[in-house]
């Protein structure tokens, strides 16, 4: 093989190897997307009716602001879940959230959840410092299928 082709040879690979990570890349990415909208736990793109306005909805925060209590009185006769999401910015502007699994409150009138505004591992937390309003979603699901409930709340 002469020089010539030689340097062909592996210029050629190079071009190879960097189509590959590109296309590695973008599905990789495609993925990522997917896979955020997926475990969030709410449905992304359904369209849901909103709860009835008899429902009572609150998110309080404590004095340090590094907890809330998200506190729901009058759910729909025949609930038997309820999911939330609550999304906010820090003040390094940075998207922060939490979500919940469907939780159990079938027979109950009122739910009632205590919600750490940071992260916590082996005992030890590391609270965010929330700047502007809080975003709550919630998705009530019974007998009378889904409803869902939506408000920013200032602390």
């Amino acid at each position: 093989m002469t020089e010539k082709n030689k340097q062909m040879v592996v210029i050629g690979g190079i071009i190879a190897v960097i189509i590959v990570g590109g296309l590695f890349l973008v599905t990789g990415m495609n993925k990522n997307t997917n896979k955020t909208e997926e475990e969030s736990g709410l449905p992304a793109g359904e369209v849901i009716p909103t709860v009835d306005s008899s429902v009572q909805v609150d998110l309080t925060t404590n004095a340090k602001k590094t907890e809330v209590v998200l506190s729901v009185e009058g759910m729909p006769k025949g609930t038997k879940t309820i999911e939330y999401e609550l999304s906010y910015n820090t003040e390094r502007d940075v998207p922060q959230g939490t979500t919940a699994t469907p939780t159990n409150v079938e027979g109950k009138s009122s739910f009632q959840k205590k919600i750490t505004l940071g992260t916590c591992s082996s005992g030890t937390c590391v609270y965010h410092k929330v700047v502007g309003p809080i975003k709550l979603n919630l998705i009530f699901a019974g007998s009378y299928g889904k409803r869902m409930f939506e408000k920013e709340f200032d602390l």
